[in-house]
């Protein structure tokens, strides 16, 4: 018997992480009138520990203070706030649009690696860039819908991850991925606990199931993300990434009965294209 493809393998890694984030997104929406996102954010994280311990202890580094600790506090400030506006975002939009707004993403990354690594890039990359953004802009519409909050914390959220990915690609030069999800969640912790603290509201057991299911999904999401990248090309995995917007079209037209106008979608593709060609072109350039 043939082995899986690593390609494949890796695109597998990237679709069930498309699974994960959509339907941890649907189990928020059934949160959203209960628990605040900063309780929200500090229960996820200390969910997301007690997943992650086994692995970081298998791992050897039981160290609770790390090198270039500013670095990990950084990547932990980052994180609390992307997790904090995808919350805020995701509980009060439609689903598909939302996934269409994290399309961004990948352009605020390339846009942060060039200011802060140094990393080289070409006209070609800063007009699908441009591109990108345009389609941000058509997803909106400013001036013809009203930009509400959540649409606002739905860019703030895919800035504040491209900002992860820009900490994380130099943490990942020193210390593996298990280790730098692991003090980032553990930060995360300490991080979110006075707010967690101010707006306590002491989960109902009906709700737990729900709140534990948001956290698992999540933090599966996003390994299963660094495992599709650390398997396959970024230009290979990167394309199933954009099944998160039909998929989250679906749920929320089944569950919620929204369904996004032709404008998202043409917004979305135009985010999609610009992103994957970015991508793509830098892995040909540095492969």
């Amino acid at each position: 018997m043939k082995p899986f493809p690593v390609s494949a393998q890796g695109a597998s890694w990237m679709f069930f992480s498309v699974f994960c984030y959509v339907s941890s997104v649907t189990l928020l929406r059934l949160l959203v009138d209960t628990y605040s996102p900063f309780l929200l954010v500090f229960f996820r994280s200390v969910i997301a520990i007690i997943i992650l311990a086994p692995f970081f202890l298998r791992s050897g580094k039981l160290s609770l203070w790390p090198d270039r600790v500013f670095t990990h506090i950084l990547n932990g400030a980052f994180m609390y706030l992307a997790i904090f506006l995808w919350f805020f975002a995701a509980a009060r939009m439609p689903v598909a649009e939302f996934f269409a707004l994290q399309f961004a993403t990948p352009l605020f990354t390339i846009a942060l690696a060039i200011m802060f690594l140094r990393e080289r890039s070409d006209w070609a990359s800063w007009l699908a860039t441009l591109t990108g953004f345009l389609g941000v802009l058509i997803v909106l519409r400013p001036g013809i819908l009203s930009v509400s909050m959540a649409s606002i914390a739905a860019i703030g959220c895919a800035g504040s991850y491209a900002s992860v990915n820009t900490v994380i690609k130099s943490l990942s030069k020193t210390f593996s991925t298990v280790v730098i999800v692991f003090y980032v969640n553990l930060l995360l912790i300490f991080i979110s606990l006075p707010m967690a603290i101010m707006e306590w509201h002491t989960p109902s057991i009906e709700d737990v199931p729900t709140i534990i299911g948001i956290a698992v999904l999540s933090t599966f999401g996003y390994s299963a993300v660094t495992k599709a990248i650390g398997l396959a090309p970024a230009r290979i995995v990167q394309p199933v990434n954009f099944l998160r917007m039909p998929v989250g079209a679906a749920f929320g037209w089944v569950l919620f009965n929204e369904l996004p106008d032709i404008w998202t979608w043409i917004g979305a593709v135009m985010i999609f294209c610009a992103a994957t060609y970015v991508v793509q072109r830098g892995s040909r350039r540095t492969g």
